[in-house]
């Protein structure tokens, strides 16, 4: 199997970025090479990933994957936030099964469903709760549903047609600026489909407070709706879910 290139971007929480890099060292086993964009600029992650690149501001989400999409040299590239957690390298019962151990990871799992999908431009994993997204049913027969938009939830792309649709907005805007609609929006475009894993889940990681920005940020500082902590917060507890694969438990 080849290499892949995988981006993880961080600004601040980074009790989040710690863990998101913890889980993604443990739970991939297919080559890969890890980089960390840093917004902010803070080195304490240099030693733990195998590149580091901190801006000393927040350039901005757009910006960061546009670096990403500067840096990589794999067929597909993944992306991801750095408050998600990869699920672990078998699917719920395989660990009964004989020969568990060399069950296919979530990387290989992705790569494969964009080998066999051509006319897809990007997959993403599914989050474990959605937020203003259609939710996903997990039992459904499909691998991959198609959706008008998939997020940085560990998201596969082709990297050459990322660069062919010129990949984000160039513009430095250090708040939240909904970068999936305009990768997504420009591969649909290119008459490619985007969509999500149905059974590959991540946890998505919201934070005690204010999303795990400092209380002092308003909401366009940390871009999310403060009217929606009462509703992620009862899927923040994770003893309710299962630690392998983060489905319901």
């Amino acid at each position: 199997m080849n290499n892949t290139d995988i981006f993880i971007c961080s600004y601040l929480r980074n009790n989040f970025t710690q863990e998101c890099l913890q889980y993604l060292k443990e739970r991939t086993k297919s080559p890969h090479t890890t980089f960390l964009i840093d917004n902010g600029g803070n080195a304490q992650f240099r030693n733990v990933v195998d590149y580091y690149i901190g801006f000393g501001t927040n350039m901005g989400i757009q910006v960061a994957w546009n670096t990403a999409l500067a840096l990589a040299r794999s067929e597909y590239f993944v992306t991801a936030d750095n408050d998600l957690l990869v699920p672990d390298l078998r699917e719920r019962g395989m660990q009964l099964q004989e020969g568990a151990k060399n069950a296919p990871d979530w990387l290989e799992r992705m790569i494969k469903f964009m080998d066999e999908r051509p006319d897809y431009g990007a997959i993403s994993m599914a989050p474990h709760i959605f937020i203003g997204a259609a939710q996903i049913d997990p039992n459904d027969l499909e691998d991959v549903k198609e959706r008008n938009m998939c997020g940085a939830v560990f998201r596969i792309m082709r990297t050459d047609l990322v660069r062919q649709v010129g990949g984000w907005e160039h513009e430095i805007r250090g708040e939240r600026n909904h970068e999936e609609r305009t990768i997504c929006g420009r591969l649909q475009e290119a008459g490619y489909k985007v969509g999500i894993a149905t059974r590959i889940r991540a946890w998505h990681n919201f934070g005690e407070t204010n999303w795990g920005y400092p209380e002092t940020f308003s909401p366009e500082e940390q871009g999310h709706n403060p009217e929606l902590k009462d509703y992620v917060g009862k899927f923040n507890n994770r003893n309710a879910y299962d630690s392998e694969t983060w489905l319901p438990a």
